[in-house]
């Protein structure tokens, strides 16, 4: 009887105040594919026609501080190393002039070119720092390794290293900035599509050595794994699906390292292109289809709406989204 009580009670009780999206926009109606928030709590995002705005009042207001020289490229990473220092990453075609790192230490009052690639085939797809000097770039294979970028001067100047061999088929999707992501210690991350399977490729030490593995989540030409985040030197959680079929069935979340399993996940199957950390056990992951959350690392998760956003970052209990139209959101918690 007491147990039937303590959990009728349970039931009865109010469940923890959710947050949600406080949605803004930019005055450009563009396509915003990264995010980010700085030390300071200021919001960042950038992707098309050389957009890049910054927030320092938490969403309400934002400033466009994009360079000059990018007004036709498609800024679908950044990285804000500071509060005046952020790296702008160009996708698109290398030997076309698109493949480009921009920084500026002023908070965007001037800009300097850091990096160009005119290879054949180059393609960059994410930039990430783990500390303000050390921060690495991921572009599509060349020669049949991945095109990885590293530097150890805030993002001044960068150096290629030797990256992990793909197959045949094998790519990433700059659609989220996270295609690379990394882990608190010397941990680099990779995950892909193109394959039967999506793949994560991880490094334990800087890009030294590497190992592969597979996930559950289904990969194809157009589907695959689109991001991730590291839990601790040996776990991460990874999202993905299929851009040409936002609700194609099955699973879109993977948790693991060496091996890799999908996690239940209340709500419809669609695609998850990143995934962030509001705080020590709440996860959220975002899609064109709606976002969703986990309240326990990872273990279990919840659609939560149907908010339509692309890129998400987090830090210090505040989150920031990035998505089609210009739209931006901030996680705010409820009162």
């Amino acid at each position: 009887m007491l147990r039937a009580l303590i959990a009728a009670v349970a039931l009865l009780a109010p469940a923890p105040a959710l947050a949600a999206w406080k949605v803004t926009g930019l005055p450009q109606e563009v396509t915003l594919r990264a995010a980010g928030v700085d030390a300071s709590g200021g919001l960042h995002v950038s992707g098309a026609k050389g957009t890049y705005a910054v927030s320092r009042d938490g969403g309400a207001t934002w400033r466009l501080a994009a360079t000059p020289e990018g007004v036709a490229l498609d800024f679908r990473g950044l990285a804000a190393v500071g509060p005046q220092t952020t790296i702008l990453m160009s996708a698109g075609d290398g030997p076309a002039g698109q493949a480009k790192l921009f920084r500026t230490a002023d908070a965007g009052k001037t800009w300097a070119l850091a990096f160009e690639t005119r290879l054949p085939g180059s393609f960059l797809d994410t930039v990430a720092f783990r500390t303000a000097l050390t921060g690495y770039v991921l572009g599509d294979p060349v020669d049949g390794r991945w095109f990885l970028l590293r530097t150890r001067d805030g993002g001044r100047s960068w150096t290629r290293l030797d990256g992990p061999p793909v197959e045949k088929g094998e790519a990433a999707f700059a659609a989220s900035n996270s295609a690379l992501f990394l882990g608190p210690g010397g941990e680099v991350w990779i995950v892909s599509g193109g394959l039967g399977k999506g793949r994560v490729h991880r490094s334990p030490d800087d890009g030294k050595t590497w190992t592969v593995s597979d996930t559950p989540l289904g990969a194809g030409e157009t589907a695959g794994l689109f991001g991730g985040l590291a839990l601790s030197t040996v776990r991460a959680v990874v999202v993905g699906g299929d851009y040409k079929d936002e609700l194609a069935p099955g699973p879109s979340i993977a948790l693991g390292g060496a091996t890799w399993s999908a996690p239940p996940h209340a709500g419809k199957p669609r695609l998850l292109e990143g995934v962030g950390r509001l705080d020590a056990k709440t996860l959220i992951a975002v899609g064109p289809r709606g976002t969703s959350v986990s309240p326990d690392n990872g273990r279990t998760w919840k659609q939560v709406d149907d908010e339509a956003f692309h890129a998400v970052a987090c830090r210090a209990g505040t989150c920031v989204a990035a998505g089609g139209k210009g739209r931006v959101g901030v996680w705010t918690p409820e009162p």
